[in-house]
Formats: structure tokens, C-alpha cells, sequence
């Protein structure tokens, strides 16, 4: 057990889950939550203010995603430990997570000991990343499939791409320009060596990106 408390943020846009996770977290006293945010604004200026050990990130959140938090995050605070806690267990996140190094990925639907431990277990320096047991479970599935560097924003255009919307819908929804959707998507069929959208997303299922 550590000497000192391990010092918690906790970023999760529903209110439920930062109170609920708070409560079980400090019901343990190796253990204090110094901070929470409903998304990624001032992330950083808060983590710089409060200095946690841990950053409990979860994915689906206002604003930029956790994916891209953490590509914002990890370089200008290289020894902050950061677990994804989420409820997204598809794979094109879980993928994406273990090619950005996270210390973590673990399900909301673990119990408080399962939690507890994977903190404790990261804060410890385990090498590979904490799992809870439905993430360890799909990845060991999916193992030997080609591993593909998309970006957070790529993973997030080929899932609407999925839905059907054409670039300009996208473009709408995500707030950008039909120009960078239009990059994304041609970085998306390149980096997956196929031609058509069609072919991508025949692709994108095979390898369990969606």
C-alpha cells in the first residue's frame, strides 16, 4: 500500500458517476479524489492546481473526447498516470487506448474492489495496462488483428462514417470544416490501404474497428 494517499481526478460528464466514484474511492483511505470536471475544459490548469497521481478519463465527454484529452494530456504531464474509465467497450476505443499507451481501460460495470485494485496495481508500476476482465476478455480475442494508427478524431469520424452521414453531416455534427473531414476521411482509407467508403467500413468491421 502507498505511503501517502493516491490523489484522484476524476473527469465523467454525468454528475451520478463523479459522486458515486468519489464515495467509494474515499471511502478507502488510501485513497483521496482531489478534483473533478464534467469535461476537458481547463483540464490541464486543474491538474496543474491539484496534482493527482491518477486521472480517472472517461470517453464519451462534451467537447473533445477522452481520446483526445489524452493525446493533449500525457505529453505535457508525462508522470500522471491516466485510466480510461468508461462505458464504451467497443473495440475501435479499446484499440485506440492501448496505441496511446493508457496506464488503463476499465468498464464502469466493475465493482469497487476491482477498481480499487487496478489504482493501486498502476500506481505500483505495472508495465501493461490495468484491464477490467470484459476488456482483457475482447482484446484477447481480438488478438493477431492488424493494428491500425487512426487518431481519436479519425476513430470518431469513421464511427459516423458508419452511421451513414456524409461528410458534410459530419462536419456539421463534429463542428468542423467539410475540408478536414474530407483529410480525415482520405487519411482514413490511406492508413487502411483500401479505395472506397464502402471498402473501408467492410474493412473498419472485419478488424472490429466498429
Amino acid at each position: 500500500m502507498p505511503d501517502c494517499p493516491v490523489r484522484i481526478f476524476v473527469v465523467d460528464d454525468h454528475a451520478v458517476v463523479r459522486q458515486g466514484t468519489r464515495e467509494m474511492l474515499t471511502r478507502n483511505p488510501h485513497f483521496e479524489v482531489v478534483g473533478e470536471s464534467a469535461c476537458g475544459d481547463d483540464l490541464d490548469g486543474m491538474i496543474r492546481l491539484r496534482q493527482p497521481d491518477i486521472l480517472l478519463l472517461d470517453i464519451n465527454l462534451p467537447g473533445k473526447n477522452g481520446l483526445q484529452l489524452f493525446e493533449e494530456l500525457k505529453p505535457q504531464f508525462p508522470d500522471l498516470k491516466i485510466i480510461f474509465f468508461s462505458a464504451h467497450s467497443e473495440m475501435q476505443y479499446i484499440r485506440k487506448a492501448q496505441l496511446l499507451k493508457a496506464d488503463g481501460y476499465l468498464s464502469k460495470t466493475i465493482s469497487d474492489t476491482e477498481l480499487q485494485d487496478a489504482i493501486l496495481s498502476v500506481m505500483a508500476g505495472r508495465k501493461d495496462p490495468a484491464l477490467s476482465a470484459d476488456i482483457a476478455e475482447k482484446m484477447s480475442g481480438a488478438q493477431g488483428e492488424p493494428q491500425n494508427n487512426f487518431t481519436a478524431r479519425e476513430l470518431e469520424i469513421l464511427v459516423q462514417v458508419a452511421q451513414g452521414l456524409t461528410n458534410q453531416g459530419i462536419a456539421k455534427n463534429l463542428c468542423l470544416s467539410v475540408k478536414t473531414v474530407d483529410t480525415h476521411v482520405a487519411n482514413l482509407l490511406k492508413k487502411s490501404g483500401q479505395k472506397k467508403r464502402t471498402q473501408l467500413l467492410t474493412y473498419a468491421y472485419e478488424h472490429g474497428l466498429i
